[in-house]
């Protein structure tokens, strides 16, 4: 006959077992733990300004550093128009939460005359432009884009973090500049300050709030 485990080796066996299980899934818990702490401060914490960023003081109303944008959709004129720049990163989760707001501003407004162009922050070298404005036409979003590596426009905007909106009325002077929303997922209607500027400008107001903090995914280096 087979010898027998003891008893007691059975459950000292299954006790380490258990163990090692157990700190297994504590690990896991606590890297789980730590990504969703570090996501949050980015909602939670200010990004700061970059080296080389403009600071602009949307309540002086200056006029925008750049008149024409160059984009997928063909050469587009800020001057004369109404213009929202969606500053939005393929790589950041943040953007990526922004997206329905900023398809609801594209349906709720463009049909006014505002435009909506979206400037595509990267920093990979190996990607190129097609690929990455294929990228942002995969989101379904119908704005024209264009590519900025290192965030050189977003810098000349006073931009420090994606996602970002600037507003621009139709004499060509920032109104806005800022988050698209205080709120994570943008429902808070009280803090969507982008939204709000372009509602302004449209009824012929000044915006509400001419600048807030961005948050977020800070501009490549």
């Amino acid at each position: 006959m087979g010898r027998r485990t003891p008893p007691h080796t059975f459950h000292i066996a299954m006790n380490t077992q258990k163990a090692i299980t157990g700190l297994i899934l504590a690990f896991w818990l606590v890297l789980i733990g730590i990504t969703y702490w570090r996501m949050e401060l980015r909602f939670l914490t200010p990004a700061p300004r970059p080296a080389g960023a403009a600071d602009i003081d949307p309540t002086q109303q200056p006029p925008a550093p750049v008149q024409r944008l160059q984009t997928d959709a063909g050469v587009r004129t800020i001057h004369g128009r109404i213009t929202l720049l969606n500053f939005w990163s393929p790589d950041c989760a943040c953007s990526r939460f922004m997206e329905p707001h900023v398809r609801d501003l594209v349906a709720r407004f463009q049909p006014h005359g505002v435009q909506l162009i979206t400037v595509i922050l990267v920093d990979d070298a190996r990607a190129s432009d097609d690929e990455v404005l294929g990228r942002w036409r995969a989101r379904g979003i119908e704005t024209p884009a264009l590519v900025d590596r290192g965030g050189a426009l977003a810098r000349r905007f006073g931009v420090w973090a994606g996602p970002a909106a600037v507003v621009v009325d139709a004499r060509g002077r920032i109104v806005y500049t800022g988050a698209y929303n205080i709120g994570r997922y943008c429902t808070n209607e009280r803090t969507a300050y982008a939204q709000q500027a372009l509602e302004a400008l449209l009824a012929g107001r000044t915006p509400p709030r001419a600048k807030t903090p961005f948050y977020g995914c800070q501009l490549p280096q």
